[in-house]
């Protein structure tokens, strides 16, 4: 009965050990402004993301001036534009990253956001769209001087991704120290329980191993699968991609930590375990030796 119920206790914290990862992810890499920022200040030198704010910022200031009934010069304005995300993205980017990571912790929270954008989440490009027009003015485009103020946005994150995430990130970010303790707690208890506690260490460590594969499985799913499906509103493919990996990173790198542990500790437990067998039959055999040897011979019965 021990062992069952250790067992149970074992595959029960390899089973939260996924969640308990993803909840401190949510907690301290999202939901935490400055470590959001942190992580996704790298990405206004990444090309992808940079193209894909040229295209949107380009596409909207020729609408905004054929709107305007005036001649277009398409190919100046994609030069200008290039040459503004190029030089001067940095900052625009940091502030354009402020105003989203705000917008997605209202909808998630359930706070009044008047600024939020109806169809999601996305980049509000307006820092963008008013350094090109500088520029454009720079340059010698006097018309640029008449386009009005806007909002260009590439949605990041439809409101069907946004209802999903809903669902459980608050039961995430409420239960994370729960799960934090509960998963080496189960595991612990699961060894102690066992008789066979080597056995027990070899078990938790592959059961740890199999939960962070499983995450990277699923992680891969959404990267491979979801993300395609899901690209809209001027965010190529790799754009999307690289603003996934620059996000994910933390939980990418603590599964591989946790998967290697689980490894080391199975790896541990199984020779340890061996050693321990090989000398208890070793010291066995020992003893039926010495045993025989102490045996009497027996009498010969003369006829």
């Amino acid at each position: 009965m021990r062992r069952v119920i250790g067992s149970i206790l074992i595959a029960l914290g390899c089973l939260l050990a996924p969640f308990a990862l993803t909840a401190h992810w949510a907690a301290n890499e999202i939901a935490d402004p400055d470590r959001y920022l942190r992580n996704v200040t790298p990405l206004a030198a990444h090309p992808a993301v940079k193209s894909a704010v040229t295209n949107r910022v380009t596409d909207e200031i020729v609408l905004q001036l054929r709107g305007l009934g005036l001649s277009v010069g398409g190919e100046l304005i994609r030069e200008t534009a290039k040459a503004g995300v190029d030089n001067d993205f940095a900052v625009a980017w940091l502030d354009i990253n402020k105003l989203t990571h705000r917008r997605f912790l209202a909808i998630l929270g359930h706070s009044p956001n008047p600024g939020a954008q109806e169809d999601g989440v996305g980049y509000d490009l307006a820092p963008v769209y008013e350094l090109v027009k500088r520029r454009l003015q720079v340059a010698g485009m006097g018309d640029a001087s008449r386009l009005p103020e806007a909002h260009p946005v590439t949605l990041l994150l439809p409101t069907s991704a946004m209802i999903t995430i809903d669902k459980g990130y608050d039961r995430l970010i409420s239960l994370r120290w729960v799960l934090l303790g509960m998963s080496p707690v189960l595991i612990a208890a699961g060894v102690v329980l066992v008789r066979d506690r080597y056995a027990a260490l070899i078990g938790s460590g592959l059961g740890l191993a199999a939960s962070m594969l499983v995450l990277a499985v699923a992680m891969s799913a959404v990267r491979n699968v979801y993300l395609p499906d899901a690209v809209a509103g001027g965010l190529s493919y790799a754009a999307v991609v690289a603003i996934f990996d620059a996000l994910t990173a933390f939980l990418r790198n603590g599964l591989r930590v946790i998967f290697a542990l689980g490894l080391l500790l199975a790896v541990t437990g199984f020779f340890v375990r061996g050693r321990l067998v090989r000398s208890r039959l070793a010291a066995a055999a020992f003893e039926a030796r010495a045993h025989q040897c102490a045996e009497p011979p027996k009498d010969v019965s003369e006829g």
